[in-house]
């Protein structure tokens, strides 16, 4: 019996909300029907990929699905979302791909829906893949359920087994291109629970209750297909026999096509073209009765032909032009003049054009050619190109077993020798060798942008590929660059930045270094602050290694010159990226506990910052004792710090010693129900000790005297958590105006109190009172017959308030600025705490979230934060964007921040209302303008303003944009070129390449 049954995701199954999942054709939709598994254990790895989740089965394993049950000794489980909806939906979908291995059998019952199932076997029938959908619920029955990062997937034997036959992809799994699989026939076999025939291989084995894998399998036959000829127009061209002392040929004039079955799958090699000459053995190629019946000019065994005028070559997903051919039948080789092959790239959106003087094909996939021309313009002198004295190249497009024909996908791998990168006629620069797959581009040159800049002058930015650069090819999964850039006001720099990602790790590496002959402009009140050094520049290392056993460990290592450095060249980076820091964090995560050791160093000197010597953390979330009835979550960490103070830091302060940390937090809940409401009841006590200047802040923000403060301080609390979720479906609200079929109404309201009981005023908190309420209303748009959910309107409120809130009357009108409810976490406050009291929340506030999708290309975003006791709103945000077809794509909005004001010596920081706005609009189809413009009205300033024009021209974008931005007071002009769908090549900058998309696909 086994001792678990576990809903693992429950799946909405009303049909009015099923959204149809865009496939390939190769699985069906089970609608609303359950999935199960079983078995002995299962592991659940925590993916971070397009795959939601990876469950590993093992011991006697079992699926049923519909009325068909499939089983096997171990399975791998992919599972990936389907969104049936905008943000909220509560409709989600799944597309599931089985990966059984041994002793698998195939159980069908008398309401099987066979052709539900795509089923692949692979490795000789020693496994199958088996791919579907699913919009029921799932559910599995195991004995021993373990979760595990996905980090350590790899280290399954299983899963590298499967890795051997499948791909992963965006789409799902997909069988590998390199693989051969058995052919999948129609065999004799019938399920003991009905009379339907079995869709299973010829080396199957059956009898009346299964079918089980053997392995058994035999080489498809060698046989060589007629070649076929048929006339074009309704004239038939002239046939002209010719038999000569050393063979046969034939004549062949007027357009004609003429075609040869490759194999079974149906693949054919065809031409068309204006003459031929045709070599042939066996019988004589005039027309017979059969000929004739069939509409064929002849038919017979042409060994080889040589066609002149207007010729077509098509196999498969390859084309070639050319003036001039000789194909040869027996050993698929070709010798083309003047030849042209063509492809499109889907994913950029972008043809291909590869011309030569002479093409070879010197067998099925292998080509060679002479005097080539790479470009995506079909003009005869296209604007950009590049050229090659010789290539050899190869198509690896593979064969789709599945859908029983080549890859719709084509691959090639392409060595080129002398290579020239031009404009027109102009050379640019020249290789001797370069690699290219023909998806994107393999040029040395990766980005480049020219401007004038008011803070560093006339500019030249460039982004080189360093591995093509130094001749060396890149290992799988690394990508290098090399900068060189110069700045007419501040010099010439150069850098490094080295990407690199395994299974089992991944990391980056960049640098920078330039000698700097001027000042920093960082705003308005931040200027022509000096460097303080002649060389500035960079170094950052960050590496993750993913080790047995759930282990992780992350090293990081950061060098910056100065202050300034970062924000003057690096400013994106200074602002949203994560602290630079010199770091060694060692973690396991393993089901519901975690364990991490962190050392922390200081070697920037500039910056004050606390070192960690070293941090040990121990965190457990969600342990279920007493038969359930009972939750444990506890986190605890230790701490030896050292504040190392930066070099311009006031003299007053003095360097600290080395100091502990000690903090523990123990929480037990009670989760109860009742009806439809969850109740959680919960205590949770929490110690800390630091024995340095101790807990010392109250909540008014006053220090205790005489310091130190308490050392050892406890906190208790009692509180009770409420959530409950109800919903009604009104599928009689109908509206064409607004794009309404049916609403669904869903409300989630939630409330919290929260008390405290402290052992100090030092670490006193304010008891806390939270409500909530999560409301979306969806409905369905779409087509008839491919309708999705979407969240038509969201409204989101939460109201916290506090027994003892901070005092507005200290300075003329304090402000604390907005804040919204959040639990934080322990280890911090108790850090924090000890000198700070307005940590979390200080004052009762009100904070919504609301936006409505009025039509699907109109949206309106606001939210708001209201201070209850000063009664006045801290943060106000609203905007609307809009899309109007073809041509206009508009966002206007406004931010306000109320002013920020700090007690007596302190600082006023005025607030603000930022207006913004921007604006898209295609003038014709060569030109799009776009402007955009921020203004602040509390400052009665301008913050930015920007100006682009783009002109398409065939296949090429140009851009000239002004921008200024005076809260650097800075000026700047740009030129920009990049080439349609390839923005690797960007000449300048590439924020306006978004928008060159979007001016494309109109």
């Amino acid at each position: 019996m086994l001792k678990y049954i576990t809903p693992f995701l429950f799946l909405s199954a009303i049909a009015s909300s099923i959204a149809v999942a865009e496939t390939d054709g190769a699985a069906e939709y089970f609608s609303g029907q359950d999935l199960r598994f079983s078995a002995t254990n299962v592991t659940v790895y925590e993916n971070e990929t397009s795959i939601d989740h990876v469950l590993i089965f093992d011991g006697h394993f079992s699926m049923e699905i519909g009325d068909n049950v499939l089983s096997s000794k171990q399975a791998i489980v992919w599972l990936k979302r389907i969104n049936s909806g905008g943000d909220g939906s509560e409709n989600v979908d799944y597309t599931t791909d089985v990966y059984l291995e041994g002793d698998v059998s195939v159980v069908r019952g008398k309401l099987s829906r066979t052709s539900g199932l795509s089923e692949t076997v692979v490795e000789q029938g020693a496994a199958m893949l088996v791919s579907f959908f699913v919009s029921g619920g799932v559910f599995f029955a195991t004995e021993n359920r373990n979760v595990s990062n996905i980090s350590v997937l790899g280290y399954q034997r299983i899963y590298r087994n499967a890795l051997d036959f499948v791909q992963l992809t965006d789409k799902g799994i997909v069988i590998d291109s390199k693989v051969t699989l058995p052919p999948l026939d129609e065999v004799v076999g019938k399920s003991k629970a009905g009379d339907k025939a079995l869709r299973v291989s010829d080396f199957l084995e059956t009898d009346a209750e299964k079918v089980t894998l053997v392995a058994k399998r035999e080489k498809d036959p060698q046989y060589r297909y007629p070649v076929n000829i048929a006339g074009v127009w309704e004239k038939e061209p002239d046939l002209e026999v010719t038999e000569l002392a050393d063979g046969k040929i034939a004549t062949l004039t007027g357009r004609f096509y003429l075609w040869q079955k490759k194999n079974e799958l149906g693949d054919l090699v065809e031409f068309q073209a204006d003459n031929a000459v045709l070599f042939y053995g066996g019988e004589s190629l005039e027309k017979s009765p059969e000929d004739s019946e069939q509409g064929f000019l002849a038919s017979g065994a042409i060994t080889a032909v040589y066609l002149q005028g207007n010729i077509v070559m098509t196999e498969g997903a390859r084309t070639i032009r050319a003036d001039e051919m000789f194909y040869d039948f027996e050993n698929s080789r070709a010798l083309a003049v003047n030849a042209e092959m063509h492809k499109f790239d889907e994913k950029r959106g972008i043809p291909v054009y590869l011309r030569a003087v002479k093409l070879r094909q010197v067998s099925e996939n292998l080509f060679e050619a002479e005097d080539i021309t790479l470009t995506t313009s079909e003009f005869y002198l296209p604007q950009i190109s590049m050229t090659a004295s010789k290539m050899v190249l190869t198509d690896m497009t593979g064969l789709d077993e599945r859908a029983g024909k080549i890859a719709d996908d084509s691959k090639y791998d392409a060595l080129l020798t002398d290579v020239r990168m031009k404009a027109g006629k102009r050379t640019i620069f020249r290789m001797a060798k370069v690699r290219t797959d023909l998806e994107r581009p393999d040029l040395p040159i990766r980005n480049a942008s020219v401007g004038r800049d008011s803070s560093f002058g006339t500019t030249v930015q460039t982004e080189w590929y360093l591995a093509k650069i130094l001749g060396l090819k890149e290992p799988p999964g690394t990508d290098s660059s090399l900068n060189l850039d110069y700045f007419s006001k501040r010099g010439v720099g150069t850098g490094v930045v080295v990407d690199y990602g395994q299974q089992d790790y991944y990391g980056g590496i960049s640098g920078y270094v330039m000698k700097d002959r001027g000042d920093d402009d960082l705003g308005r009140t931040r200027k022509n602050l000096e460097t303080g050094r002649e060389y500035r520049g960079r170094f950052t290392s960050r590496h993750r290694q993913y080790l047995p056993y759930d282990w992780q460990a992350t090293f990081e290592v950061s060098y910056i010159s100065d202050k300034n450095f970062l924000e003057s060249f690096y400013r994106n980076e200074f602002n949203t990226s994560k602290a630079q820091e010199t770091i060694m964090h060692l973690k396991r995560l393993k089901d519901n506990w975690a364990f991490s050791f962190l050392t922390k160093v200081r070697i920037n000197d500039f910056k004050s910052e606390t070192e960690e010597l070293p941090t040990l953390e121990y965190h457990r979330t969600g342990q279920s004792f007493w038969d359930n009835k009972l939750t444990y979550y506890t986190d605890t960490r230790v701490t030896r710090f050292r504040d190392r103070l930066g070099n311009d830091t006031p003299s007053s302060r003095q360097q600290q010693k080395f100091y502990s940390l000690f903090v523990t937090r123990h929480e037990v809940d009670m989760p109860l129900k009742s009806n439809k409401f969850s109740i959680v009841p919960f205590v949770a006590g929490s110690y800390g000790f630091e024995d340095q200047d101790g807990y010392k802040t109250k909540l008014s923000d006053s220090e205790v005297s005489p310091l130190p403060g308490e050392d050892k301080v406890f906190l208790g609390e009692t509180g009770v958590r409420l959530a409950t979720m109800f919903w009604k479906e009104m599928p009689e609200i109908q509206s064409k105006f607004w794009d309404v079929d049916g609403i669904r109404h869903i409300v989630k309201p939630h409330a919290e109190v929260v008390s405290y009981h402290e052992s100090d005023d030092t670490i006193e908190m304010r008891d806390t009172y939270n409500i909530g309420l999560s409301q979306r209303w969806q409905t369905r748009r779409g087509r008839k017959g491919d309708k999705r959910t979407i969240d038509w309107m969201r409204f989101d409120i939460d109201a916290t308030f506090l027994n003892e809130r901070a005092d507005s009357a200290v300075g003329p009108a304090r402000s604390y600025g907005p804040a919204k409810f959040i639990y934080n976490d322990p280890s911090a406050f108790f850090l924090t705490r000890r000198d700070e009291g307005r940590f979390g929340m200080v004052r009762d506030s009100i904070n919504t979230d609301y936006s409505w999708r009025i039509t699907d290309t109109t949206t309106v975003l606001s939210d708001f934060n209201y201070d209850t006791e000063s009664g006045v709103f801290q943060q106000v945000d609203v905007g609307i964007s809009r899309y109007i077809y073809p041509d206009i794509n508009y966002y206007i909005g406004s931010r306000y921040l109320r002013p920020s004001i700090v007690t007596s010596g302190g600082v006023y920081e005025e607030g603000s209302q930022i207006i913004i706005g921007s604006i898209a609009y295609k003038l014709n189809e060569r030109y799009t303008m776009m402007f955009s413009q921020q203004y602040n009205a509390d400052y009665g300033k301008n913050v930015k303003s920007e100006l682009a024009i783009l002109r398409l021209y065939h296949r090429l974008y140009y851009s000239l944009s002004f921008a200024t931005d005076d809260s650097l007071d800075r000026d700047s002009i740009m030129f920009s070129i990049w080439p349609q769908g390839v923005k690797e090549l960007s000449f300048g900058k590439r924020k306006y390449i978004s928008l060159s998309e979007w001016t494309a696909e109109e």
